[in-house]
This record gives structure tokens, sequence and C-alpha cells, in this order.
């Protein structure tokens, strides 16, 4: 059983990560509403990321970047589902139907958790857990404003679901992978699951090359930005660095635990839009973060 200090540790780690998914959301939102498309952006993510990590991984963590026949199988699934499909089956869904609607079905991941330890792995998850993550559910609610959405469209909705079940996986099976490999060899073999991948499904000669160099007017009168320094963001500060100290967490908290906490996601993006993206937050979505945040807090101070 994980002791309470290695758990304050792991939530430490989290939350640095938290801040930079957080932040990610907003500034990918940005270079998608200046010419890059969903599947173009997840491919210079992920590529991007394996490229950069590889050489410090093959330094540093030789002997832990090999794996067995028998390991390949469930590294190759978790960098794929887990790691892959989790972004770009996101990006999908928001271009079919409302994003406020695709996060509420995504972050529907750690009732997925929760269901997965109670009825395959046979343990106990308590009353307060499950009360958490409908509270928290509400609060994403609030948040997005689900009920302003247009008419769903079934294949978003699918693809929406399709980027919760990925997540799910995300957390469950980080956690048991962490303890044969440090965070920097497993994050470098699971993005270079997912750069195989892209690399086949997106070649690099047909990713928009030319449009990288484009000045970008940024919000609040801060003045322009080019295109390829945001993406350079999303890749290091986005992808790299949230991804290591996730998997460095995991090696201090169980998937439940990261799942639920993980919740507090979108409503840091929500803050991060405030300021990027000159969104604004009505009195109901304070309300549906201030819910989230008691949510996640309830949840995380129970026994089981």
């Amino acid at each position: 059983m994980l002791k309470k200090s290695n758990n304050l540790y792991g939530y430490g780690l989290m939350t640095l990560g938290l801040i930079g998914f957080s932040i990610n959301g907003p500034v990918a939102k940005l270079i998608l509403l200046n010419g890059v498309q969903s599947a173009d952006l997840s491919a210079f993510r992920v590529e991007g990321a394996f490229l950069l990590l590889l050489i410090p991984a093959l330094i540093t963590s030789r002997q832990e970047m090999k794996f067995t026949r028998k390991e390949f199988l469930p590294l190759a699934s978790y960098g794929f589902f887990g790691v892959a499909m989790t972004q770009f089956l996101y990006f999908v869904a928001i271009r079919r139907i409302e994003v406020g609607i695709a996060l509420i079905i995504e972050y529907t991941a750690p009732i997925l958790v929760a269901l997965y330890i109670r009825f395959v792995l046979k343990k106990p998850v308590s009353t307060r857990v499950w009360f958490s993550l409908i509270l928290a559910i509400l609060g994403l609610s609030l948040i997005t404003q689900v009920w302003t959405g247009s008419k769903l469209d079934p294949f978003g909705v699918l693809c929406a679901f399709g980027a919760a079940i990925a997540l799910a996986i995300y957390y469950i099976g980080g956690q048991p992978l962490t303890l044969k490999r440090n965070p920097i060899a497993l994050t470098t073999l699971s993005m270079g699951v997912g750069a195989i991948f892209w690399a086949i499904a997106k070649p690099w000669w047909t990713l928009p090359w030319g449009i990288l160099g484009n000045q970008i007017s940024l919000p609040r009168g801060l003045g322009n930005i080019s295109l390829s320094y945001l993406i350079i963001y999303v890749i290091v500060f986005g992808t790299i660095a949230p991804f290591w100290l996730y998997f460095m967490a995991f090696k201090y908290l169980d998937s439940k635990r990261a799942s639920i906490y993980g919740l507090l996601e979108p409503v840091g993006a929500s803050l991060v839009a405030l300021f990027l993206l000159n969104e604004s937050l009505v009195s109901i979505q304070i309300v549906g973060g201030l819910l989230v945040l008691a949510g996640v807090i309830y949840a995380e101070t129970a026994k089981q």
C-alpha cells in the first residue's frame, strides 16, 4: 500500500503535469485556429516528442529502453491506445461536436477506471468515490455548459467515448508499466509507438511545413509569435514534460486516484483560456469549477 508521504509526492508531480496539460489545451486551440489540422498537430506533437526524447533516453536509460518479446504487446498497446489515441480521438470529436460535450464525454474516464477496479480487478470502490465522480462530472457540465450544444453528430460522440476509453487505458496501464521502467524510458517508448502510427497515417512530407513560419497575433495585445514556436511549446512543455511528470507520479499514486485528480485538467485549461484566448467565465462556470474541486478533494481523501 502506498504511503501517505509518497501520495503527497505523487500529487505534487501530477500537479506540475496538470499545469503543463492545462496550458497546452488553449495553446493547441490557438494553433488549430490558425491553419493546422487536428491530425497534423497530433503528428507534430508525438513525432517531435519522440525525436527529442530518443537521444537522452538512449544515453541515460539504454537498458530500460530494451524490451522482451513478452513485453512488446503491452508496451505497443499502451503507446497506441493510451497515448496516441487519447489526443487524436479528442481532436476528431471536437471537429464534429461541441467542445464542451466532447470534454464531458472524455472525462468520464475516471468512472471507467473505477468500474475496471470494481468489476475486473474485483477490488472495492467506496460510495464516497462514486459520489465524488458524479459531483465532478456535474461540475464539468456547468463549466462547459453542455446544454448549449448543437445537434450531436453520432461519429463525433463515438470518437469522444473512444477518447474516454483511451484516457482510462492511459491511467490504468501507466502504473504497472512504471514499476519496470523509469519515466524517461517509458515516455520515449510510448511516444515511439505513437510516432510510428503517425508516420504511417500522416507521412512527414504531407505535413504543412510551409505555414510554420506564419505569424500569429496573440490576444490582449501581446504581439505576434511564429506558429512554429507554438508547436515547439506543445511538444516540449505540453507533451514531454507533463507526460514525464505523470509517469513519475504513477509510481506513487494508484490509477483511481490519478484519474480523479486528472479531472482538474479541464478546470485549469478553462482558467488559462481566460487569459490566452480572451475567453470569459460566467457565474455558473465558476460554480462548476468549485464543484469539480470539491469532488476531487472528497474523492482523494477517501480510504478506498
